[in-house]
């Protein structure tokens, strides 16, 4: 009969390739179009070439070599659900494909448009064009740019790149450890640890060669799974997205499941080879398994228990951040309110410094105008020790839009263009306001820490308008700091950076869009997004985050309870004999497994030291370089004691297996030893 462990080995491949496929096609299609071979991306250079005529070279260069040139433009007011392609014509590609019929995203939160690239001069030429060709399709792509007068930089992308296969793993790659690990580990327990199989075909006159070759045949395991499993799959997808990039899903699924199998063939190899070694009589008799095996059982429950530990704290942080927006409560407080997303990097052309101020005048200049309002939220200095406080800047058009309290039940206004300063009950406002006026309000022309007005805020939570993940939408006991004119306040610089961040929104679309078009600075922001839309968007690639760091505990969980179990067995049948006459003398359960208990206690000890050491980074520890306003960061204490607990499961399970073992060990007087 197969080894069951063995046989288990080879279960966990093809569903963990699954896995990492459906991960991998999921960021493939939210960050591309799916089977680009390489990507050409282009800034503007010295010509004067119509888009029209970038078009039709790329139309002409699609022909030449029967390839596919697309270049995706993201929705100005969906700018991550909604997308435009536009993809050359050419008979038999996979463009005129998607101009025929559609392009279907894997990802069914995202919806493409396909338009022809002679549509190209509605659109800002500068950026990627995907090539979807050999390698003269993506060198003529890059000639044709050029001679257009932009400048270009190209590159090839790799094969498991190009499937998803990267991306991933990326994000799974504790998953992928702790289920290798855990399958090596039961090839090993299951061959070496078990040699009586191998004795036995030794005895028909089986040579080393032809065990190999017949345990080695277990990999048909797999090929079940696969068969049972395939149809089940193909009507998830269906009901996901009808099959949608099903070529490249399978794919990634395969070459997955081949890497996966390469290093559980060669544990299962090998455990045979030394299970051949061993003498025939011994092994039939059931010889005890060698110390080195029974030494690799345990050494391998280390990893499983730091990678338990990693789980659970990345689990917590997934969870804070997911749970942390887009619920309908955000969505009332942002109203209409929109963010301007910031052209990333500088014009060819433009120093930085000179890009920032002309972001930080036009921030400024919407403010004076009304057109936009501040709520930026910073960690600050309590001003007693090193001690710091979440803080949240605001301007009149904030205050005009959300209801803020004084301890006596006032609503907060402006009181001309005094700065005001209100703290939650407390703390120490003199201490705070010098720390306040001496860096963060270090700009105000003449302000004296004695000019600041404010008092006690109510016990209320202040809404953030939040930019991006990394910062809670609502603060507790946090300061507010009214400043009714950022624009003497604050540097050019400062109101860009909280303009790129999210800090500075507008009132609504049409604000933002005649805002933009007075400065005549359109093409250095890249899209007008309502805050509401941004934060559900952002919470969408949180929960998917959540879901792997649940699948990658679990199976976290399972991985290290197994290794737990072969661990104990592994030892138990080592030194079943030696146990046996300790029970039989008197000595306590404790005496007699005093070993295998020294080991639980070990391992708690180091997930505890681990858990720790992963608190004490992820906490804020007022230093900045953690911040406080990160729900990551919030929750860091109680995803430190959910992975001791997490661990404390498995030594509870490991306790289990060896109160039960111990008893098999004394039923049968040794006999396994």
């Amino acid at each position: 009969m197969a080894i069951r462990s063995v046989r288990l080995a080879y279960v966990v491949p093809p569903v963990l390739a699954v896995v990492l496929a459906f991960l991998g096609c999921l960021q493939l299609s939210q960050g591309g179009l799916v089977g680009v071979s390489s990507v050409v991306t282009v800034s503007s250079g010295t010509g004067a070439v119509s888009n029209r005529a970038v078009a039709r070279a790329l139309e002409q260069v699609a022909h030449e070599h029967h390839a596919t040139i697309a270049k995706t433009v993201a929705d100005r007011s969906e700018p991550t659900s909604r997308r435009t392609a536009l993809v050359t014509d050419v008979p038999g590609t996979p463009g005129a494909t998607w101009l025929r019929d559609g392009y279907a995203d894997f990802d069914p939160g995202t919806t493409t448009t396909v338009r022809p690239m002679s549509t190209l001069d509605r659109y800002d030429p500068s950026g990627a064009f995907e090539v979807i060709g050999d390698e003269q399709a993506r060198r003529a792509t890059v000639r044709a740019l050029v001679a257009a007068g932009f400048e270009t930089t190209s590159e090839r992308i790799p094969f498991p790149t190009r499937i998803g296969l990267t991306g991933g793993v990326a994000g799974a790659t504790p998953l992928v450890g702790v289920l290798a690990l855990g399958c090596v580990t039961l090839c090993l327990v299951g061959t070496v640890g078990a040699p009586r199989r191998t004795a036995v075909g030794r005895l028909h006159g089986q040579t080393t060669l032809q065990l190999v070759g017949a345990e080695l045949g277990e990999a048909r395991t797999t090929v079940v799974v696969v068969a049972v499993g395939s149809p089940v799959v193909a009507a998830v997808l269906w009901c996901h997205d009808r099959l949608a990039a099903w070529p490249t899903f399978a794919t990634a699924a395969v070459v997955a499941c081949a890497a996966l199998l390469v290093p559980v063939l060669a544990a299962h190899a090998l455990g045979t080879v030394v299970a051949c070694r061993r003498p025939v009589a011994a092994a039939l008799r059931g010889a005890r398994p060698p110390g080195t095996l029974v030494l690799v059982a345990q050494a391998a429950r280390v990893p499983a228990v730091l990678l338990l530990v990693a789980a659970v704290s990345d689990l917590g942080a997934a969870a804070a951040v997911a749970g942390s927006g887009s619920t309908e409560r955000d969505r009332r407080a942002a109203g209409d309110t929109v963010q301007v997303w910031v052209t990333p990097d500088p014009r060819p052309g433009a120093t930085t410094q000179r890009y920032w101020d002309r972001i930080g005048a036009f921030t400024g200049a919407a403010l004076d105008r009304h057109q936009a309002l501040l709520s930026a939220a910073v960690e600050v200095p309590t001003g007693v020790g090193a001690g710091t406080v979440p803080a949240v800047f605001v301007d009149a058009g904030y205050l005009r839009r959300q209801d803020l309290r004084t301890a006596g039940g006032d609503r907060i206004t402006t009181v001309g263009d005094a700065v005001t300063v209100w703290t939650p009950a407390g703390l120490d406002r003199r201490a705070l306001v010098e720390a306040l006026t001496a860096w963060e309000l270090r700009g105000a022309p003449d302000l004296r820490p004695d000019d600041v007005g404010g008092g006690v805020l109510g016990r209320q939570q202040v809404y953030t308008y939040p930019g991006d993940g990394t910062s809670a939408p609502w603060l507790s006991g946090a300061v507010v700091v009214v400043v009714p004119e950022p624009s003497r306040v604050f540097s050019a610089d400062q109101l860009g950076a909280w303009l790129s961040t999210g800090d500075v929104v507008f009132s609504s679309r049409a604000a933002a869009d005649a805002a933009i078009a007075y400065s005549g600075l359109s093409v250095e922001f890249s899209a007008v997004v309502a805050v509401g839309q941004a934060a559900a968007e952002q919470q969408r690639g949180a929960v998917t985050t959540l879901g792997v760091g649940v699948v990658t505990t679990l199976a976290a969980v399972v991985v290290a309870v197994v290794l737990a179990a072969l661990a104990v067995v592994a030892h138990h049948r080592r030194h079943g004999r030696r146990l046996f006459v300790d029970v039989a003398v008197g000595r306590s359960f404790v005496r007699a497994n005093a070993l295998l208990l020294a080991v639980e206690a070990a391992l708690v000890v180091v997930a505890t030291v681990v858990a720790l050491d992963d608190w004490w980074d992820r906490r804020a520890d007022g230093t900045g370089a953690v911040s406080a306003l990160d729900p990551a960061a919030q929750v860091a204490g109680p995803a430190a004691v959910g992975a001791v607990l997490a661990v404390l499961v498995v030594t509870g399970a490991a306790l289990v297996v060896t109160v039960r073992s111990s008893r098999a060990v004394v039923r049968t007087r040794g006999g396994t030893s």
